[in-house]
């Protein structure tokens, strides 16, 4: 059995009074909102494919319940110290888990956020690729719609801050929930150390290779006079020149290009079975989370995700917009911020990379 919601429909069939005085101001729903709308849907339905945008989604609900369950959050404490998207990221990694029947191999985080969907080939294709095939598009959608905007060729750097940012941001996302499933015994996680070697294989290192790094990375930073906080600063001279020395250490002295933290985890082994254990501990309330997910309600899910990280990133690039004096900012970077170009030029790449389809404000 199957049901097909507009908006206003399941807001005003599943909708708390908020909600409902939110959608009649607004005439739309917050990504918050909207994600505890749909707890309250799957307490009645065992999944949801939500299609469309903003006011005109439709959402069509599967499978109705025999009758009607408890909210998975039942903490007292709800919203309180969680990351943005929690909720969807814990099940995605726990659903992931699952179709994979815990037969898992370590994993760095940007691989983990591939395989769940969350970066696609695209942001991963100027992650490791040649960034410059997509400048040329970037600088095309900058013109039409930032009014003010002047092509430059450093442009370049501006999208190297938005990779290395989202990435350093979704990549400690993805760990703090590894870590936080673990705490709740819904996972066991490992950290391992791995690299890349010269002829591009990946293995584990070992622990005298472990120490090598680190006696490198050591006297370096002695021969350049730095300290670990200074490696940020990527415009200082001498931060180029230990990173260059750094690189070529790895590959003379261990034959590696580079080298990462890797992730193993799996479902905590239960007598009672995964499916049983889990909802055990959903029951008992420490993590919030769901689990069972089809593929269509996997995928919604995800985008539900990307959608709220968008509006958080988008939150954070403006409050990074006004803070001018970031020594680590480059010249083309000091400039956007200051022609207030930063957070309009940091909107468009979430929507060229496909986090977003659609905007929380005008980037005009």
């Amino acid at each position: 059995m199957e049901k097909e919601f507009t908006l206003a429909e399941l807001v005003k069939n599943y909708g708390s009074k908020a909600q409902k005085d939110s959608l009649k101001k607004k005439g739309n729903l917050s990504g918050k909102e909207f994600n505890t709308l749909l707890k309250e849907v799957l307490t009645e339905w065992e999944s949801y494919l939500v299609k469309g945008r903003g006011s005109k989604r439709i959402i069509t609900c599967k499978e109705k319940r025999p009758q009607k369950i408890g909210r998975v959050d039942k903490r007292s404490n709800n919203g309180q110290g969680q990351l943005v998207g929690e909720f969807e990221l814990n099940s995605l990694v726990i659903n992931y888990l699952i179709q994979k029947n815990n037969n898992m191999t370590p994993m760095s985080a940007a691989k983990w956020l591939t395989e769940l969907g969350i970066v696609d080939d695209k942001l991963t294709g100027a992650l490791y690729g040649v960034r410059g095939l997509h400048l040329e598009k970037l600088q095309e959608q900058f013109s039409k719609v930032i009014s003010s905007y002047n092509k430059a060729d450093n442009d370049i750097e501006m999208l190297d801050e938005f990779i290395r940012v989202s990435m350093k941001s979704m990549k400690a996302s993805l760990v703090s929930v590894f870590n936080k499933l673990v705490k709740a015994k819904v996972i066991i996680h490992q950290k391992e150390a791995w690299g890349c070697t010269v002829k591009n294989n990946h293995r584990k290192l070992t622990r005298n290779e472990i120490k090598e790094i680190a006696s490198i990375r050591r006297t370096l930073l002695n021969a350049y006079g730095l300290k670990g906080r200074d490696l940020f600063k990527t415009k200082k001279k001498e931060v180029k020149a230990f990173m260059k020395e750094f690189d070529e250490q790895l590959k003379e002295v261990l034959g590696l290009k580079f080298y990462y933290d890797a992730h193993l985890c799996v479902i905590q082994d239960s007598d009672l079975g995964v499916h049983d254990y889990l909802h055990i501990l959903r029951e008992k309330g420490d993590l919030d989370f769901t689990f069972g997910l089809t593929e269509e309600f996997a995928f919604s899910m995800t985008q539900v995700y990307k959608e709220k990280y968008s509006e958080r990133s988008v939150e954070l690039a403006k409050g990074r917009e006004k803070n001018k004096d970031n020594k680590s900012d480059t010249d083309r970077v000091k400039s956007l911020k200051i022609m207030k170009q930063y957070a309009p030029m940091w909107e468009l790449l979430l929507k060229y990379f496909r986090f977003t389809s659609s905007f929380n404000s005008n980037p005009a």
